[in-house]
C-alpha cells in the first residue's frame, strides 16, 4: 500500500513537471517515509481517542517522533515492523504511564530518569549506522537540532509539570527513557561487530 501511494504520488508530480525523471527514486522513497510515519501517528492517535487517551498518545508523538526523526538510532527491517513496533511501544508508555501515576511513585525517580536519557541523547545523538552513514555535515546537522529539541522538551515538560497531570508527564518522561534505550540498542550491537 505504501509503495503505490509513494508511487501515485510521485506520478503526480512527474505529470505535473514539477520532478525529473532522474529523481524519481528519490521522491517514491520519500513519499513512502511521509506515508508510513502520517498513518502512524493516524493510528497511534486514533487507538488513543478510542481508549479516551488521546492526550497521552499527542504527548507520546510529540515526544517520540521529533527525536527519533534526526536522533537515529534502532530501526525496523520493514515499514510493517516499524508500524507495529510504534504502535506497541506508543500503547505500552501510556499504559506504563497511567499505571505509575497511580502507583504515586517517587517524584524524583521521574526526574532523574529524565535527566539520564536527555544526558544520553544529548551526548550520543545522533547513531549513526556503519552500513548507513552519513556525512559530517548532516551529523553535525542532526546533532544542533537533536540539542536543540531537548532543550524544547525540557521547557515543555517544567510547562507540563505546572498545567497538566501526571499521566502526561509520565508519558513524557516514559517516552523520552525509550527513545534514549533506542538509540542505544544499536550502538551496543556495533561495539560487538
Amino acid at each position: 500500500m505504501l509503495q503505490f501511494l509513494a508511487q501515485k504520488c510521485t506520478s503526480v508530480l512527474l505529470d505535473q513537471g514539477a520532478i525529473q525523471i532522474e529523481r524519481k527514486a528519490v521522491y517514491v522513497y520519500g513519499f513512502e517515509l511521509f506515508w508510513s510515519t502520517t498513518l502512524c501517528a493516524v493510528s497511534i492517535l486514533a487507538v488513543g481517542a478510542i481508549f479516551d487517551c488521546a492526550s497521552l498518545s499527542v504527548t507520546f508523538l510529540l515526544f517520540f517522533m521529533p527525536v527519533r526523526t534526526v536522533a537515529g538510532g534502532y530501526h525496523a527491517s520493514s515499514y510493517g515492523r516499524c508500524f507495529a513496533l510504534t504502535n506497541i511501544i506508543a500503547a505500552l508508555c501510556v499504559a506504563a504511564s497511567i499505571y505509575s501515576s497511580r502507583a504515586a511513585l517517587p517524584e524524583i525517580l521521574l526526574w532523574v530518569l529524565l535527566a539520564l536519557s536527555f544526558a544520553f541523547i544529548w551526548k550520543e545523538a545522533p547513531f549513526v549506522s556503519r552500513t548507513h552513514p552519513l556525512k559530517e555535515a548532516r551529523i553535525l546537522k542532526n546533532r544542533k537540532y537533536t540539542h536543540t529539541l531537548i532543550v524544547i522538551e525540557a521547557a515543555a515538560l517544567l510547562a507540563l509539570k505546572a498545567l497538566a497531570g501526571t499521566e502526561v508527564l509520565y508519558t513524557a518522561v516514559i517516552t523520552s527513557c525509550i527513545v534514549a534505550i533506542m538509540i542505544m540498542i544499536p550502538k551496543r550491537g556495533e561495539r560487538g561487530v
